[in-house]
């Protein structure tokens, strides 16, 4: 992971879950008290109105209707962005006790600190507590829980995760908070930012030192519309001169990073003191590639997808499996629209979407599952993979023909002593073909890698509804 798609990423979580936390409920500030262990980031996220904006925007995903909100604070490593660990709460429509929940979840209870808490298989702690709500803690380390029910140390946060938790939340359908303090270099990142085309007059030393004296990064949807998405970067250093680039830049640390967002080149860009921000709309892959860095919603809503279902008790084993296929068949095909929606500027960028997706696919969870369904998803997932393989090789293939290219114009043109023939194509010419060759390689292998999902999914759906009777 280089330190160009690290700012990027960072930048991109901002956008996952905006907006700060309950200032009337204590959420967020009492959540940061009692961390289990040291924090980075911090996100809300008000189901019921983002469920709506997404409807009224057409999206096809939402988030699971089982759960009112959710708050979380977690340890991101932000070079994989990927979280160490993330501690949380839901607010659900309908309590549930320890024993049914570890029942539709195929763990078991246990006692911490003299609490009841259920495991789940999926590397997952629940907690269900008071007022309807259920502590989610991911992975499962119980000396991490026991530091979580009944905290041990005292973390000391900065002003800035203190002053994000401390909003109000009235106004927010999600937030994301990230402290980036002393995470860059601006030597290094000076360096991958050279290849960048939208620095234009800035240098990328200039850039760097920008970037680099970021304290934290955050995002804000408001409730009103999917427009209103704001992501915020507080930096020790003026980003002035960076207010009529920011967008150009920030849509190309997208998609370096696999995560194309076509729709960040329309937003607007202004500073305020030291802050520089950027509004404008978010589109569905991308805000679907955003939630996906953080797991405790998805764990919450899949933990408690069969739960709600009052005939699940009365059914036989074989008819468990059957609906935990179908869950997890739902699962594996949302994942794949998700992959089919996405609108990459880039090869590069398609092939890291590509291989991410094949990784969120195995991490679902595959207790009591067919094992046909299983080889479904491994399947689907090792399509996806290779496709990413593929294209990543392909473009290594252009790049050392572009240089071979390169090489050959200038001595076919201008031979030892300045002699030779005459050719009116110039090296950039031929490079543009190859890109282009490449490039079309790259869809080409893509859309035959869905075709073939598409295939292994009508096949699985056929095998799947007359086994078990049910619509797949």
């Amino acid at each position: 992971m280089t330190s160009k798609h690290i700012t990027f990423l960072v930048l991109a979580a901002s956008l996952v879950f905006t907006g700060p936390g309950v200032a009337q409920d204590a959420k967020l500030p009492l959540l940061l008290k009692r961390s289990p262990a040291k924090a980075n980031a911090i996100g809300y996220v008000n189901v019921g109105s983002l469920n709506k904006l997404m409807s009224d925007a057409g999206f096809a995903q939402q988030v699971s209707e089982n759960v009112d909100e959710y708050w979380f604070l977690s340890d991101l490593d932000l070079s994989k962005m990927q979280p160490r660990w993330e501690a949380g709460y839901a607010t659900l429509q309908k309590s549930i006790s320890a024993k049914d929940l570890a029942e539709r979840v195929g763990g078991y209870v246990d006692q911490v600190d003299g609490e009841e808490v259920v495991w789940s298989p999926r590397q997952t702690y629940l907690y269900p507590g008071k007022d309807n709500r259920l502590g989610i803690l991911r992975p499962a380390d119980r000396s991490l829980l026991s530091g979580w029910l009944t905290p041990n140390i005292t973390v000391n946060y900065s002003s800035y995760l203190d002053a994000k938790a401390n909003q109000p939340e009235s106004f927010l359908s999600m937030m994301l908070a990230i402290e980036v303090k002393n995470v860059f270099s601006p030597v290094p990142l000076a360096k991958r930012l050279q290849a960048f085309t939208s620095l234009k007059a800035n240098t990328p030393e200039s850039v760097a030192e920008v970037l680099a004296s970021a304290t934290g990064v955050s995002v804000i949807v408001g409730r009103r519309s999917l427009n209103e998405c704001i992501l915020t970067i507080s930096c020790t250093k003026s980003p002035a001169g960076l207010k009529n680039v920011a967008s150009a830049i920030l849509s190309e640390m997208f998609d370096r990073s696999g995560m194309s967002a076509p729709e960040v080149l329309t937003w607007t860009a202004k500073v305020e003191g030291n802050d520089l921000s950027l509004q404008g709309p978010i589109t569905e892959s991308t805000l679907g590639g955003l939630m996906s860095i953080f797991s405790l919603q998805s764990h919450t809503s899949k933990s408690l997808g069969m739960s709600t279902d009052s005939g699940s008790k009365n059914r036989t084993e074989q008819e468990q499996i059957g609906y935990r296929s179908k869950y997890y068949f739902d699962e594996v095909n949302s994942i794949v629209e998700q992959t089919r929606k996405h609108k990459s500027t880039s090869t590069g960028a398609l092939a890291i979407w590509n291989d991410k997706r094949a990784r969120q696919i195995d991490e679902l969870g595959t207790l009591n599952v067919d094992p046909g369904m299983i080889k479904y998803g491994s399947d689907v997932a090792e399509t996806l993979r290779g496709n990413a393989l593929n294209i990543t090789q392909g473009n290594i293939e252009a790049g050392k023909t572009k240089v071979s290219e390169g090489l050959s114009r200038t001595y076919s043109v201008g031979g030892y002593y300045g002699g030779g023939y005459y050719d009116p194509n110039s090296s950039v010419d031929y490079q543009a073909a190859t890109s282009a060759y490449a490039r079309g390689n790259a869809y080409a292998n893509f859309k035959e890698a869905l075709n073939q999902i598409d295939q292994i999914t009508a096949e699985v759906r056929r095998a799947m509804t007359d086994k078990y009777k049910m619509q797949f």
